[in-house]
Parts: C-alpha cells; structure tokens; sequence
C-alpha cells in the first residue's frame, strides 16, 4: 500500500511524516487522531482503482503524445499507428487494471 499517497490524498494539509510503512508514521497533529492502519487500508481500497485509471491515462496520453508525429500522411505504415492510436483512445472504456496497453507497430 502506498502509505504517502493515501495520507497526502485524505490529509493533504495535515502534518506528519511517513515512510513506506504504518509503523514509519509520525503523527504531529493535534486537532484530529492519527489514523490506524485499518482506516488508511480502508480508504486506500476505496481509491486505488481511482488512482490506477488515472495513472494508465497519463501513461496513454503520453504514449498519445510521443506518437503523434506518426500520423503525418507520409510516414510509414501510419495506418498502423493510427490503429494503435485508437486503441490507446479506446482503452477508458473497458479498462480494468489487468488490462495491457496496446503493442506499439513495427
């Protein structure tokens, strides 16, 4: 689990310190109890699918972004990059973390 991310998401203006483990925390707030580490696991597996698609459509949009130069009308096998493109689009609509990202052509 990703301890920094959970913390920085559901407490982004609190302070502590945290490594890559529960047992790292340092809670140096007074208003609110720190959390247990059922509470961050808890809020952790309510946004870690959040957190993978919105991961895989940065990765996508750079693949996106790296690959527009092959579109132009004369590069080669641009018909092939313009699947691939296509299906790095369509990838959002029935994307479950399991899900590869397309190969990119030869």
């Amino acid at each position: 689990m990703d301890y920094r991310r959970v913390l920085g998401q559901i407490f982004p203006n609190k302070n502590y310190y945290c490594e890559d483990t529960y047992e790292s925390l340092v809670w140096w707030e007074t208003d609110i109890p720190k959390p247990t580490n059922e509470e961050l696991c808890t809020l952790y597996e309510n946004v870690k699918n959040e957190w993978a698609l919105l991961d895989m459509r940065e990765t996508r949009n750079m693949l996106l972004s790296s690959s527009d130069f092959r579109v132009v009308s004369d590069y080669p096998n641009r018909d092939k990059w313009l699947i691939y493109r296509q299906k790095l689009r369509d990838l959002p609509i029935n994307w479950t973390p399991e899900t590869p990202f397309p190969e990119e052509p030869n």
